[in-house]
């Protein structure tokens, strides 16, 4: 850790009152304290709220039999204290929990058993999104299928629906007094997937409609969040219309931005404020895959006028080695995933690196840090000086 990086730390525990784990996140391969759902202490007069993101979550193909023999936990076991340390854990469910519906006429048609949807809240993760390319693979039956198994598993879900408004309304968690609405947009094909007026369906963020909902919803709770399944499959940068959306989400009032589809990591942006990622990679996910095998936990911590810190926590996800149970990493392998993180994201940020060597993203703070040392150096010259001059 270099001397700036410390200065700043203790600055932030001045602030904050404690050098605890769960605000700075534990070192690499530790294990977060887990923690109810308590009020968190306001920051300085404003509201915070933590999230705990994850990328593509997919448990049907490979992943059933292994369900089967090790029960529905199995795939969160090492990762569930990370995600029951944040307010809210979220996570992209692509795979219907269904036995019915008759299959979508495409390459890769996924589903899993309804009785497993438990272990998705045992697990650790509070709410899915529905809307990708996957939800409707056995078409509105597989998809109300679904909702239904995740209601009776106390899962909140958004981004699909029995018709096009329901699909576009954001579920909306309440956490100690503090309300958070989870917007979920798919712009991956088919396009048969998309919910209309009169059929079900994920939805699809045309502008203006996007634009209005999520302006109409911020007055209504503390903080939102826009996830969107998009981009290209293996590609490591967004294309042009993930940041044209993203940027259009967060002027329209989002918090936060979070993207999937890709299943590699593409870098993340603060916006306005904001933090974007634009794919967090898989998570447990039933595939053997070789271009899949790292990711991260986004754990992030919002106040009320944007991002306050966050931090990328690496993952293992090679299923060669963990078989569908993500596990946290540490050492040249964590690091490997930091620096390539520092340099998805420097494009992004005008070629400033907003990641630190530990995975800490410091937002604002950042700023305020850098303000703050500049006028304590300037303050220590102008001492040494007049103390020379007497």
């Amino acid at each position: 850790m270099n001397a700036t990086t410390l200065l700043w730390r203790i600055i932030f525990s001045w602030v904050f009152g404690s050098f605890s784990p769960v605000l700075f996140g534990p070192a690499f391969g530790q294990a977060e304290i887990p923690q109810s759902h308590a009020r968190r202490p306001a920051v300085l007069g404003r509201t915070t709220v933590s999230i705990a993101a994850v990328g593509d979550l997919m448990l049907g193909s490979w992943v059933t039999p292994v369900l089967e023999k090790s029960g529905a936990t199995y795939p969160f076991t090492a990762t569930r204290p990370y995600l029951e340390s944040a307010d809210i854990a979220i996570a992209n469910l692509e795979a219907p929990f269904t036995v019915d519906g008759e299959p979508f006429e495409k390459t890769f048609n996924f589903k899993v058993p309804p009785e497993y949807a438990h272990g998705v809240r045992a697990g650790g993760i509070d709410v899915v999104t529905l809307a990708n390319n996957h939800t409707l693979d056995y078409g509105v039956t597989g998809l109300l299928s679904t909702m239904m198994a995740l209601d009776e598993a106390g899962v909140a879900h958004s981004g699909a629906g029995p018709n096009k408004k329901a699909a576009h309304k954001p579920v909306v968690l309440e956490v100690d007094g503090r309300s958070v609405a989870f917007f979920g947009y798919s712009m991956t094909f088919p396009a048969e997937f998309y919910a209309r007026e009169d059929s079900g369906g994920t939805a699809y963020p045309e502008e203006r409609l996007m634009s209005t909902n999520i302006r109409a919803w911020k007055d209504s709770v503390d903080f939102v969040v826009a996830s969107f399944h998009w981009g290209a499959e293996k590609r490591q940068t967004p294309k042009g219309y993930q940041i044209h959306f993203a940027h259009l989400a967060i002027d329209s009032g989002a918090d936060l931005v979070l993207g999937h589809h890709p299943h590699v990591l593409q870098g993340l942006e603060i916006y306005n404020g904001r933090l974007i990622i634009y794919s967090l990679g898989n998570y447990a996910f039933g595939s053997y895959s070789r271009n899949s095998v790292d990711s991260i936990i986004l754990k992030i911590h919002l106040r009320d006028d944007g991002l306050l810190y966050a931090r990328c926590v690496p993952l293992n996800v090679n299923n060669r080695e963990v078989e569908f149970q993500p596990a946290v990493l540490d050492g040249d392998r964590a690091r490997a995933i930091i620096a390539s993180l520092q340099e998805l994201s420097k494009p992004l940020n005008a070629e400033k690196n907003i990641i630190d060597d530990t995975g800490l993203i410091l937002g604002d703070w950042a700023e305020f840090h850098d303000e703050w040392l500049l006028d304590t150096s300037l303050s220590s010259f102008l001492n040494i000086r007049k103390a020379e001059a007497n």
